[in-house]
């Protein structure tokens, strides 16, 4: 079955499609389709597309539940997090909003700064 997914890298918005496969094959296919016409977004990077549509089917990412501003972030490249730490301050509405671990691992990446606003489901960071 292919899902269709709309991801953003450095604040660019890509659209990807993925295709699963069964349990018993040992490789994954990704095929980025390039003529998926939605708000006039063109393929610009295939490689951070296909990261980024990996990322979205295994779950190892967190990404901003609604717009807003980072206000702080409480984690570092490499840091051991557990479930439930609160990792990111994103203010939206005038209000602070607790972005919270939702595993026990170690950050991958922090693909946010501190002042950057951010679009719902934008990836903030990437767990390995």
């Amino acid at each position: 079955m292919i899902k269709k997914f709309r991801v953003r890298v450095d604040g660019k918005e890509y659209y990807v499609e993925v295709e699963g496969v069964e349990e018993e094959k040992t490789t994954e296919k990704i095929t980025v389709n390039e003529s998926i016409p939605e708000k006039g977004a063109g393929v610009r990077d295939k490689e951070a597309q296909v990261s980024s549509a990996s990322l979205a089917t295994t779950g190892k990412c967190i990404r901003a539940p609604m717009p807003g501003a980072v206000v702080k972030i409480n984690c570092r490249q490499g840091e051991m997090v557990r479930k439930g730490d609160v990792l990111i301050i994103l203010e939206a509405m005038k209000m602070e909003n607790e972005i919270h671990s939702p595993i026990d691992g170690f950050i991958k990446e922090i693909c946010v700064k501190e002042g950057m606003t951010v679009s719902s489901e934008e990836v903030m960071a990437i767990f390995e």
